[in-house]
Formats: structure tokens, C-alpha cells, sequence
């Protein structure tokens, strides 16, 4: 396929996708714009593209002909809040006779929740919070919210809800006798320091045209005032969600992701991005290396400061058990910073990617990232209570007679002879499991709501003969009959990404520590390895098990391999045989 303008592929699905202007990227909050076209016909794409094209245009002409915050307006903005509160209640003291001490910790109580109350609203982006307040503020220097781009209505709700947290500390420290409480909030501290005026200039009519609208006051910009730069929290919140947004990290990555900014900020403080330097990177390092494994999960380490964490870790007496975090978790975390940095080169804001170029202690080979399930230790697990039975369905760890055919039951089974990935295992629709010929097979694909790693994922895997014997095309005609359109419909979403397997993923972990086979660098994925491994002992050839589980081949095979047919893939599924006999589990199928 040729290159088709604002036109790209992801997987079989064709995307639009359009630069925003760089003068428009602060209306839209964004960079890029990407959305579905919801085809894999190229022709199609192409048409629906063009329509995209034509009313992206209209949307940038809409938006350059809307007034526009400048950030020396928007910093005035909260000052005249600020000073306007204080001033009031100020003035209201200075009316007052001695207030009692009942009614004097009621005010610290009160204004201690809104703090709280407005932080927890701006870590949950609930910006109409501010709705009233910034349209009230924002009348009284002439200007009317509606009359704003949506993006620049969005800006001064949220910087009025910055600026009320430090109003509320600011009033409750007044109410315990310090009348010199300093703003934390950058925006709020730094427009502080200069004069002000009481209010902004008024354009002196409403403009009519585009051309009038770019002479208003109201757009043009002060280019003697600084201009507040994104603070680097900000900026980095902004990048987690384009990623999301362009489908190139997942809801899991972004979090983890964002507990890295969390955590830069708190050892280098958060500015700019290009106020930082080298520096500041090696000091981030230094101390992440020394933090206790557990720091963010130990209680005694919550909501503290990596300062405080590392006190207190080293106080700790010696022989504690606790050890630092691993090597692969720190080059996790410059990671994220690096892929950060590396987009604020591209666009200008930084000057040099100061993460790169760091070395880290070596790790072990990709191969050996995770574990195997070695046979001895498959035999112990299919030797546990939900194998050979158990008491109830709520109790599977303890021996009875009862064995439930669900997806506890299932999952590692089809997983250790198959290869398949846990989420395409929980995903598995009845419609799925199909037949060609005499191969029964599973049919794995991205059809919604189905989803898949990437391209190479999307592809046929033979049913092993042993998961036939032990039921599994019975287990899916009987939710066929009742009407069930997924084969594990007990599996409920969950997690940032709405996952299916998430709460099995828990329950697996409990289970085994439960049962006594547990142990660090084994878990759910340990099968893929398993059955790989097996397949390549059995001299499967490399490509034909690429195409089994779904990886992308390596190297000049990839140019000529392009696929396996199904008897060979089915050839090379039978010779997983992991040692295990579980033909007590074998159920009769009636011709």
C-alpha cells in the first residue's frame, strides 16, 4: 500500500491522524489529533479521511477566531482572586470582637476539608469545580467564559482551583496565628511578587471579525512579562494522556508512568522541563537506588517524602529482610522520563534529552526475564484442589470432591498447551472455536471488543488433543446452548486497562502461595515460555512457533516466512507434552 496522506495502519484498522498547529496546540490541550477510521478497506479510509481533513480545517478556523488566555492574564486572574478573599476576610476581622476557640478550630477544621476537598479534585480533574468562581472572576475583568475557547475556559477553572487550595491553607493558617502564609502554588507565587493591577485592560467593543479578534487586548501578549512555562507534573500529566490517547502506552503503563513523574518531582521539584540539567538526573538516581523495594507498598512508607522514606529505611535495624529496588526498576523509570524528554526535544521545550546515555547494573537475557514452568512443578500445580477437587467453588484450596469446569479450571490448561497469552484466553468468544477440516481451532482476532498485542498476535492456534480430551469443545457447546457469547463468562473487567483476566491474575497469585507452589519469577506467563520451550526441544522450527504464539520472526526468516499452514501448526502444538497425567480429567463425548 502507498502512503496515503494523514492516513495510517494500525493493526488491520485504518487511523486519521493530523498535526495541530502549533499555535493552536494550547486551545486543544493536544498535539496531534487521531481518531478510528473504523475500516480496513483502503478506499474507504481515504474517503472518510478527506471528510476528517475538511472538518479538522474548520475546527482550527473556529478556534483561531476565539479569544485566547495569555499566561500573564491568567496569573492576574488568580491574584485578583486571592488577594480579593484575603482582603475581604480580612476586613471582616478587623470588625469583629474575639472569637471563641470552639468557633476558631471549627474555621481551621473547615478550611482544612476544602483544601483537602480541592486537591482531590484536581488529582481527579473535576474542573467544573471552579466553574462559578472562574466565570465570577473572569466577569469582573470584562470577559465572559462562553466567549472563550473551550480549551481556554478549561485553563482559567483550573488555575481558580489551584489558586482556592492555597486560599483555603492560606485562611487556615490564619485561623492558628500566622498571617505570613506563602502560596506553593507556582502560578500563584511567582504573579505575587509583581505589582498588579486591579483589573486587566477592557477591549472597548466586542469584536465582530477574525481580523478584530487578533487586535483585542484580550489575545495580544505582554512580551515584556514572563511567560509561565508548563511545569514539568503538568506537562508530564498532558504526555501521559497523548500516549494513551495514540494507543502507544496502555492505561497500566500511563499509571506507571505517572508514579515516576510523581516521584522526579519530588526529589528535583517541579519546573520546567528545560530548567532541569544532568544534574538533576543523577541526583534522581542516586536516591531511587537506595529505596527500600517495598516503599510503595509498606505502610510506614505512605504519603511520605523519598527523603523520609530513606531515614526512616536506614534506621531500620539491620537484617530486616528489605532490600533496595532492582536494577531493572530504576532503567524502568528512566525510561519513562527518557520517552518524556525525548518528545520535548522534538517539540522544542527541552534542549537535550538529559536521561540518556545512563548505564545500568546488566539484567538477565530476555529469555530469561521469566521462568518456565519446569514439569515437576507442573505436576505439583495439577495436583492442587482445583484439579483433583475441592470443597466448593468458594473454597478451591481445600480438598473435597467437587471439581468446577470454569475458568480457574481452564486458563492455565489451555495456556501451558498452547502458548496463548492470558488476556486472549479471557477474551475467547464461543464463535472463536472453530474447525476446519478435522482441525479444531482457536480463531484469536481483534474483532470488538476483542483486543490484541499488535499485528502478529492476530492468528489460528490449533486445539491441543489434550485440552479435547479433557472437555474443552464441550465446555464451549454448553455456553453455546445457554446462550453465552464468551467462553469464560464468569470474567469480569477490571484494572486501568479494563482488563478481563485482572482479578484471575489476583486470584492465581493467592492461590499458589496457598497451595505451596509459589516462587518468585513464576507466574501466569511462565506458561508461554513453557509451552515454547517444549516445542523447541521437540525441533519445531523457530518460525513455525512464532506463528503458534503470535511473535513477530526475526531477522531475513521474517522476509520469506510469511505464514504456517494449519496441519503444520497443529503438528507442532502436539508436541507440548508437559509430563503431567491427567487422565482422570478426561471426559467421554457421546457420538
Amino acid at each position: 500500500m502507498g502512503s496515503v496522506a494523514n492516513v495510517v495502519q494500525r493493526g488491520r484498522t485504518f487511523h486519521f491522524r493530523r498535526r495541530v498547529p502549533v499555535d493552536l496546540r494550547r486551545h486543544l490541550g493536544r498535539h496531534e489529533l487521531v481518531c478510528s477510521l473504523g475500516t480496513k478497506d483502503i478506499r474507504t479510509a481515504k474517503v472518510r479521511a478527506c471528510r476528517l481533513y475538511v472538518a479538522a480545517e474548520e475546527l482550527f478556523s473556529t478556534l483561531r477566531a476565539m479569544p485566547m488566555l495569555t499566561d500573564d492574564q491568567l496569573a492576574h486572574l488568580v491574584r485578583d482572586f486571592y488577594d480579593t478573599m484575603l482582603s475581604d476576610e480580612n476586613a471582616g476581622r478587623l470588625t469583629r470582637g474575639p472569637l471563641p476557640e470552639g468557633v476558631r478550630e471549627a474555621r481551621v477544621t473547615q478550611y482544612a476539608t476544602m483544601a483537602a476537598k480541592g486537591r482531590e479534585a484536581l488529582a481527579s480533574n473535576r474542573l467544573d469545580e471552579a466553574a462559578f468562581i472562574a466565570e465570577m472572576m473572569l466577569r469582573r475583568q470584562g470577559i465572559a467564559i462562553q466567549d472563550l475557547a473551550p480549551a481556554e475556559a478549561v485553563k482559567a477553572k483550573q488555575a481558580m482551583l489551584r489558586a482556592g487550595i492555597d486560599l483555603s491553607e492560606a485562611m487556615k493558617a490564619r485561623y492558628e496565628g500566622d498571617f505570613n502564609y506563602v502560596p506553593r502554588d507556582k502560578l500563584l507565587k511567582e504573579t505575587l511578587v509583581e505589582p498588579h493591577p486591579k483589573h486587566w485592560p477592557t477591549p472597548a467593543a466586542t469584536p465582530t471579525t477574525a481580523a478584530d479578534l487578533g487586535a483585542s487586548p484580550l489575545r495580544k501578549k505582554d512580551k515584556s512579562a514572563p511567560a509561565l512555562e508548563i511545569a514539568f507534573q503538568d506537562r508530564g500529566k498532558i504526555f501521559r494522556d497523548q500516549q494513551v490517547q495514540t494507543k502507544r502506552w496502555d492505561n497500566q503503563t500511563a499509571a506507571q508512568a505517572g508514579a515516576t513523574y510523581r516521584l522526579f518531582a519530588d526529589v528535583c521539584g517541579d519546573k520546567p522541563l528545560d530548567a532541569y540539567t544532568r544534574k538533576d538526573a543523577g541526583r534522581f538516581r542516586e536516591r531511587v537506588e537506595r529505596l527500600p523495594s517495598d516503599y510503595g507498598k509498606h505502610p510506614r512508607y505512605r504519603g511520605l517524602s523519598v527523603e523520609a522514606i530513606l531515614a526512616i529505611y536506614t534506621a531500620l535495624p539491620k537484617g530486616s529482610g528489605v532490600g533496595v529496588i532492582t536494577q531493572k526498576t530504576i532503567k524502568r523509570h528512566f525510561s519513562a522520563l527518557s520517552t518524556l524528554w525525548t518528545a520535548a526535544v522534538a517539540e522544542g521545550d527541552a534542549g537535550e534529552n538529559i536521561f540518556s546515555g545512563h548505564r545500568f547494573a546488566a539484567t538477565r537475557k530476555a529469555s530469561e526475564q521469566r521462568d518456565m514452568w519446569e514439569r515437576a512443578e507442573l505436576v505439583r500445580l495439577f495436583a492442587t484442589p482445583v484439579w483433583t477437587g475441592c470443597v466448593s467453588p468458594t473454597r478451591r484450596t481445600t480438598p473435597g470432591g467437587l471439581i468446577v469446569r470454569d475458568e480457574k479450571f481452564w486458563l492455565p490448561l489451555i495456556a501451558v498447551f498452547s502458548g496463548m497469552r492470558q488476556e486472549e484466553i479471557c477474551q475467547l468468544h464461543v464463535e472463536d472455536i472453530r474447525q476446519d477440516a478435522d482441525v479444531w481451532f482457536i480463531d484469536i482476532n481483534d474483532r470488538p471488543p476483542r483486543k490484541v498485542k499488535n499485528a502478529t498476535a492476530v492468528r489460528r492456534v490449533p486445539i491441543h488433543s489434550e485440552l479435547i480430551r479433557l472437555g474443552l469443545l464441550a465446555h464451549v457447546d454448553k455456553q453455546r446452548r445457554i446462550r453465552q457469547s464468551r467462553v469464560f463468562p464468569g470474567l469480569e473487567r477490571g484494572g486501568a486497562d479494563e482488563r478481563l483476566g485482572h482479578a484471575f491474575t489476583k486470584w492465581f497469585t493467592r492461590y499458589r502461595r496457598d497451595v505451596g507452589v509459589y516462587r518468585v519469577g513464576l507466574d501466569f506467563h511462565s506458561f508461554r515460555h513453557t509451552a515454547t520451550t517444549l516445542m523447541h526441544q521437540a525441533g519445531v522450527v523457530p518460525s513455525v512457533i512464532d506463528h503458534v504464539t503470535g511473535h513477530a520472526t526475526a531477522g531475513e526468516t521474517a522476509r520469506y516466512t510469511k505464514r504456517s499452514t494449519l496441519p503444520q501448526l497443529q503438528t507442532a502444538i502436539e508436541t507440548i507434552a508437559i509430563g503431567v497425567d491427567l487422565s482422570k480429567l478426561h471426559i467421554t463425548v457421546p457420538k
